[in-house]
């Protein structure tokens, strides 16, 4: 399946790029969009009770949403800070390193948690309502981080983009190293894996049915110890997220064709007034 949703994805990339690209103020827009997005799901998916506008107020022009939890607000604030780490990782496109993740780890417990931040856990903990346990043990939390590095080095030159970033994400969250904020940092390494190859960001959404799906499907993953469904989850949000960029540039080389059509103006007239 996921061998199908790499060649469809293919497909859409290419498609994208005969358009021609969105002006700087367009893609800044756009980019912004993306980030409040992000932010804003990977936080919800966590708890937060903070909804996307709320988000973009609180990034955007500082603002303190009245009764939403404090934790919830300096979480908004945290993630910016660490979606911006981690663009700032994938314009270098350097290989990945413990460093870089715990850096990633550390912002975005900055102002929540900042003694847990980028801190391996030395206590076992365990997913909510599942008798399986797929972290892993304490003692093996470093061992697991240095073979996710050395694995990282080889997986990221052989496989698809998507691939790499479903793996990435499902081999880090699976090993669980951190006290806090590992579902926020798997998704902002996902994140980055897409973005340094030229990929889209793509954002699971948290309302209650995508959100359940996005938990059951990793489970079951980790349960059967094979990334497969998870990879096609991945697959399909990168599939929608192309198809969504790609209607949006379409719209722009329609709006651009007709303004330049759609005037009584002689381009030499105008020039002389």
């Amino acid at each position: 399946m996921i061998e199908m949703n790499i060649k469809e994805i293919e497909k859409l990339r290419n498609e994208m790029e005969k358009y021609r690209p969105l002006d700087a103020d367009q893609l800044r827009v756009l980019n912004k969009d993306i980030r409040i997005e992000h932010i804003w799901s990977s936080n919800a998916i966590e708890g937060s009770k903070i909804d996307k506008y709320e988000t973009e107020a609180i990034i955007d022009k500082g603002i303190t949403i009245h009764g939403e939890s404090i934790g919830d607000v300096l979480s908004t604030i945290d993630l910016n800070e660490a979606y911006d780490y981690m663009l700032d990782l994938a314009s270098h496109k350097q290989p990945l390193t413990q460093t870089a993740i715990r850096d990633l780890n550390r912002l975005a417990l900055a102002k929540t948690h900042p003694e847990w931040g980028g801190e391996y856990r030395t206590l076992e903990v365990h997913p909510a309502k599942t008798d399986f346990n797929p972290y892993s043990e304490p003692f093996d939390i470093r061992p697991e981080m240095d073979e996710l590095i050395e694995w990282s080095k080889t997986a990221q030159k052989e496989l698809h983009p998507v691939k790499y970033a479903a793996d990435l994400h499902y081999k880090f969250v699976t090993i669980h190293p951190f006290r806090d904020g590992n579902g926020r940092t798997a998704r902002l390494l996902m994140s980055l894996a897409l973005t340094e190859s030229g990929y889209p960001v793509v954002n699971i959404m948290p309302d209650k049915e995508s959100r359940k799906k996005y938990m059951e499907v990793l489970l079951e993953s980790q349960k059967e110890n094979d990334p497969t469904k998870f990879e096609d989850l991945v697959g399909d949000y990168t599939k929608h997220t192309l198809e969504k960029r790609i209607k949006i540039l379409q719209l722009n080389e329609k709006n651009k064709k007709e303004a330049e059509k759609d005037t009584n103006l002689n381009k030499q007239n105008h020039l002389k007034r």
